[in-house]
Formats: structure tokens, sequence, C-alpha cells
């Protein structure tokens, strides 16, 4: 009741919190990923949330992703010599001051408008590998001219030879500095959120869509302002050019098993470093090194592909033994702290990417959002080196993990 002391006590009080919190430093307000997280669900609209958040089936695979990663420790060694943090790593002859990049990224602007440029810009200035989609919805061509060879294309190999040989050639002469294929999408992943929210590109335009837009006016605002989210470097090949004509043809192209012999093909038409993504057993790595891939990407697509498959840390010791100094081994798929980078380069990986962290960054605060995650990954990472009394990188190995059954089968590995 008005001219209440209590009642005028509670919403000066009240005002006075929500001053504070729209005045504190990104650092307070989003001190780790799952703050972003939170924020981003408050701002994109359902079909766009799930989109990003869903794994395939009921999400076993992805809770395990988690679950792997909380069960690998580590043993802090405190009586030892200090001295100052280095991150820096060497990847494929250039030198990082970070061990990890931003993950490629599907569909990306149906989340953020342009997003795929954000994340090169933001790359590009702290000087770090970023993906870009196949599936990506800007052009090949205005990413390139941002990333540089920073930018490493993902190739999903199209059913069309042509149309894979062209993306090849554009990526080229678009000046990446390396290229993923990606072998982990024999077929499109069952997303059981994607099909009850009717997911399509272009959207589709039912009582549902209309209602979740309208929840979020700024996303909707923004998204219309930019024009609604399309194929670009695809839709080009589409004989029919309307949007559902491009969406069609995208999804006759993709989802479909990669043979030896145009892993091999692929090998023999890109001439730079190569990077086959969404290795799970030793025996794919292998092979690849047999084809000319100088890069393993140990991924389970994030949990988005196969429910049953195994957490990519689980798999990332063996793979790593196999491997050896024969290739570069990075692994991806759940990573979303400094400290879970840690923990796969502890076992032997040499460079982590991060997907979904990036895109709760952005989704959460914009532009400003990528390069807040980069710091703050960077930080947890710092911290969590000096924590286990190891600031060089170069000196991680898996001495510093605690018992684990699938570390303890290889001790004597990096």
């Amino acid at each position: 009741m008005a001219g209440d002391p209590a009642h005028d006590y509670t919403a000066r009080y009240s005002v006075e919190l929500a001053q504070e919190y729209l005045t504190m430093p990104p650092e307070n307000r989003y001190p780790s990923v799952p703050f972003l997280h939170a924020a981003a669900k408050k701002r994109l609209p359902k079909f766009s949330y799930d989109y990003v958040n869903g794994g395939t089936g009921p999400g076993v695979g992805q809770e395990r992703n988690r679950t792997a990663l909380d069960a690998v420790t580590m043993t802090p060694r405190y009586v030892t010599q200090t001295g100052p943090v280095e991150t820096e790593v060497e990847v494929f002859g250039r030198k990082f001051a970070r061990p990890f990049g931003i993950a490629p990224m599907g569909l990306a602007s149906l989340q953020v408008p342009d997003a795929e440029l954000k994340f090169a810009r933001a790359a590009k200035a702290a000087d770090m590998p970023v993906g870009l989609s196949t599936a990506c919805t800007v052009d090949i061509e205005e990413f390139g001219a941002i990333a540089g060879s920073n930018g490493w294309f993902q190739l999903y190999p199209p059913k069309d030879e042509a149309v894979n040989d062209d993306l090849i050639k554009r990526a080229s002469d678009a000046g990446f500095g390396a290229m993923f294929v990606t072998v982990d999408v024999p077929a499109s992943g069952w997303r059981p959120h994607d099909a009850y929210n009717g997911l399509a590109v272009p959207p589709r335009i039912t009582p549902a869509t209309i209602w979740n837009a309208a929840m979020r006016p700024c996303w909707s605002l923004s998204t219309l302002a930019a024009g609604i989210p399309h194929f670009k470097t695809l839709g080009r090949y589409s004989p029919d050019k309307s949007m559902r004509g491009m969406a069609d043809f995208v999804s006759t192209q993709l989802g479909n098993p990669t043979s030896a012999d145009r892993l091999k093909r692929i090998r023999d038409l890109w001439k730079g470093d190569l990077i086959i993504k969404g290795v799970m057993h030793p025996a794919d790595a292998e092979a690849a090194i047999d084809m000319g891939y100088n890069g393993i990407l140990v991924s389970n697509h994030g949990g988005r592909q196969l429910d049953a498959a195994p957490a990519s840390i689980e798999v990332l010791s063996e793979i790593v033994d196999v491997v050896g100094d024969k290739a570069m081994v990075m692994a991806d798929s759940g990573f979303s702290s400094g400290l879970d980078i840690l923990r796969a380069l502890a076992i032997g990986a040499k460079f982590v990417f991060c997907g979904r962290a990036f895109m709760w960054g952005l989704a959460a605060m914009g532009p400003a959002g990528v390069p807040h995650v980069i710091n703050m990954l960077s930080d947890e990472l710092e911290r969590s080196l000096i924590q286990i009394g190891c600031p060089r990188l170069s000196e991680l190995d898996r001495s510093w993990l605690s018992d684990h059954p699938r570390q303890t089968r290889y001790p004597n590995a990096r």
C-alpha cells in the first residue's frame, strides 16, 4: 500500500537491485556459461533455443557428455615450482595463445542474425580458429573476408560431387586456413524437440511459431530486419531459388554416408591441413591418417546424432594412443568451461572446440558475448592450471589425472 513504510522500502530496494544488476560488469552478471545459457533461453523463441540446446533422441548421449567430463578428476600438486601461466599451443605449424576455438554451427542465424560473421570477427580479433558449417546461413566468401586463415571450413560432403568440389574450391579461394570433413552424419539425427516444434528453414508460419516469436519480440524484430535465415552457401546450387526450394535441395544433398573413396578424393582436392571430424573409434583415425588427413577431431557431434554413442572424452585416450604424433588430435562435444578444456588436454588432445558456449554468449549479450566467452574460458583455464600446480600447458600430461578407469589403461601416453 502506498505510504506504508514497509511497502516503500521494498519497492525502493527492488529498484536499487535492478539498477545494480543493469550496471554490473559482464564478468559478474555472466560469470560462467550456465549463466549465459539461462539468459539465452529467455531471449530465444522455443524452436530456436531447442534447436541449439537439444540432442538426439531422449538426450541421454548429451547428458553422458557432461557426466563423463565431470568424472575426469585431477590431483593438484601444491609443493611445486611456480611461474607465469603459459597456454600457447602450436597447431599445424601456427601458434595460438589459447588451446581452443569456436566450433562450426549450422543454422546459426536462426538464433542471432549473421551469427557466423559475429563469430568470425571475434575470432579474428582474438587470433583463434573459428569454424563455418556447410549448413551456414552466410556466404563462404563473406565469412572468409573477415576470418581469413583463422576460418576453418566444415565440409558436409554433398551427394552431388560437383557441388562438393565447388565448395572446396570456394573455401580455398576465400582463404580458409584448414578444413574439417564431417563423417558422423550418415543420416540426419532424430531430434524430437525439433519435430515437435515443427522446425524448418525458412520457419513454417503456424500458430505455435507465431506465439513463440511474439513472446520474444527483440528476436523477432532483429530477425525480420536482417531477413529470414536461409542456406546461403548451399542455396546457390539449388535449381529452385525460393527459400523452400533451397531448403529442400539442402536436405537431399546432406545427411549421407561418406565413403572411403570420397574421403580420399577430398584429400586430393584440398591442399591444406585437413581434419576428419566425428571420429570415435581408433580404426577410423588410423584409416584417415593412411589417407593423408593430418587432423583427427574426436566428436560425437555434441550428442546430436547417436544417443548410444560414448562421450568424446571417454574414447579420447585410446585414439590419442593410436594416433601418436602422426596427426593432430582435437576434441569437441560438451566442453563448456576452461576446466573441461584442461581435462581433454591432460588426456592428450592438442586442441578443443566449443560450440554451444559461444552461441549462448552471443544470444545473451549480443556481439560482446563472444569475446566475453573467449576471456571467460581463458581465465578458467588459467585458474585451473594454477590450481593443479601446472602453470605451463606444455608440461601437462596424464600424470595430473586422478585414478580413473579410462585413464589408467594408458598410463604411459602423453
